[in-house]
C-alpha cells in the first residue's frame, strides 16, 4: 500500500496544491488499489474527495494533523510508504517521499507570516534529511534545494508542472468574453516575490489609457499582502476566478507578463504559454529553464527594464507565438515520472 498525504483537499489551489491534484488523479487512475487518500478534516474540494475516494483520517487539522493523526495512523498500518506533495508530512516518518517547491521559505522568510515561516523553517529542512526520496519541480528548484537543505542530488527528482487539460480546449466560443479595451494579464497569487508593484510602477510609467492591466489571483493568509496600489482605473484586481475564466482571459489578453523575483518553477508561464501568448518574463534561472528564445526576458529588480519589455512586447507583430518546450509539461509525462519512483521506493 501506497498511502497519499491528501490535506491539499482541505487547501485553496495554488500551484502546490495544483501539482498535488493533476499527479494525484492520475496516480489513482494507473495504480488503483495499490494506493490511499487521507487527508484532516476540514475537506473543501468535495468532487475531487469522491473522485480519489480519499477518506478522512483522526480529529486534528493542518501541521497537528500530520504530526500526530497521519503519523499513528501509519504507524497503525505496518508503515507504508507515504507521499506528502506539499512539503510537509510526519517529521519523524522516515518512509516517506516528499515535494520540496521550491525554497522561497529560506529566501524570504519575512513575507510569509510569523507561524507559517517558523512552520516550514523547522519541518522542511528536518524532512529533506529524514525522507528516502524528494521531487522538486525544476531543476533550478533542484539545484537551490541541494544548496540550501544539504541534500545530495541523486535523492531528488525532477517533476514538472503540467499544463491542465482544460487549458487544450479548442471551442472559444465558450470562453471568449469581450472587454472594452486590450488588456495586460498577469496571474498569480498576492505574494511580494511576485512583484507586482514593480510591475504596476512600470505599466503607469507607460502612459497608454487604451490598454489595462489585469492581475488575476487570490489573497493568501500566509502570505504578506505586496500589493499597496489599487486605485489606478487601468489596473483591474480579479479574484476567485474559475477555470472558464481564467482560460477566457489568457485568450484574450494582448501580452502575459510576469515579472516575479523567484520561482520554483511558475505554472502561469506555461499557461500563457499554452495560449500561445506573448510572454515578458523575468530573467531568473527557472524562467531560462521553461521559456525559449521567443520569450522577452526583464530585469525584475528594475521598472524601466520592466516597461521596456511591455513596450517591445506590444509592438510584436505576431499575435501568436509557437513555443518550443511545451511538449516537455504535461501532467501525464510527470507522473509517469512520480510513478517509477514509487516502484523504485516502495517496500
Amino acid at each position: 500500500m501506497i498511502v497519499i498525504n491528501a490535506r491539499f483537499l482541505t487547501q485553496p489551489i495554488t500551484g502546490v496544491q495544483r501539482f498535488a491534484i493533476e499527479i494525484s488523479k492520475i496516480v489513482k487512475k494507473q495504480l488503483e488499489g495499490e494506493v490511499v487518500f487521507v487527508t484532516c478534516p476540514g475537506v473543501i474540494h468535495y468532487e475531487l474527495f469522491k473522485e480519489l475516494d480519499a477518506k478522512i483520517i483522526g480529529i486534528n487539522k493542518s501541521h497537528l494533523w500530520e504530526q500526530i493523526d497521519l503519523y499513528v495512523y501509519l504507524l497503525k498500518n505496518k508503515k507504508p510508504l507515504l507521499v506528502s506533495f506539499g512539503y510537509t508530512g510526519p517529521l519523524y516518518y522516515k518512509n516517506q517521499i516528499v515535494s520540496i517547491h521550491d525554497v522561497a521559505f529560506k529566501y524570504y522568510k519575512e513575507t510569509f507570516s510569523k507561524t507559517f515561516s517558523l512552520v516550514y523553517n523547522f519541518i522542511v529542512p528536518r524532512l529533506a534529511k529524514k525522507c528516502v526520496h524528494i521531487f522538486s519541480v525544476s531543476e533550478s528548484a533542484k539545484n537551490e534545494v541541494c544548496k540550501e537543505l544539504g541534500v545530495e542530488g541523486d535523492k531528488i527528482t525532477v517533476v514538472y508542472n503540467g499544463i491542465s487539460s482544460f487549458f487544450k480546449k479548442i471551442d472559444k466560443g465558450k470562453t471568449i468574453k469581450k472587454h472594452a479595451k486590450p488588456y495586460i494579464l498577469t496571474v498569480s497569487s498576492h505574494h511580494p516575490r511576485k512583484n507586482f508593484n514593480r510591475l504596476i510602477e512600470a505599466f503607469k510609467r507607460i502612459d497608454n489609457d487604451k490598454i489595462d492591466l489585469y492581475i488575476i489571483g487570490n489573497f493568501v493568509s500566509h502570505f504578506s499582502d505586496s500589493t499597496n496600489d489599487q486605485s489606478n482605473e487601468n489596473i483591474k484586481f480579479l479574484t476567485n476566478i474559475t477555470d472558464n475564466e481564467l482560460l477566457g482571459y489568457y485568450q484574450n489578453a494582448e501580452l502575459f507578463v510576469f515579472p516575479s523575483l523567484y520561482e520554483g518553477f511558475g505554472i502561469p508561464v506555461i499557461e500563457a504559454m499554452s495560449q500561445n501568448l506573448p510572454c515578458v518574463l523575468s530573467d531568473i534561472p527557472v524562467f531560462k529553464e521553461i521559456g525559449d528564445k521567443s520569450v522577452i526576458y526583464v530585469n525584475p529588480q528594475n521598472v524601466n527594464s520592466i516597461k521596456q519589455g511591455i513596450i517591445e512586447g506590444l509592438k510584436l507583430n505576431v499575435k501568436k507565438i509557437e513555443y518550443t518546450k511545451l511538449n516537455h509539461f504535461t501532467w501525464d509525462k510527470s507522473a509517469q515520472r512520480v510513478i517509477q519512483v514509487f516502484k523504485k521506493n516502495k517496500t
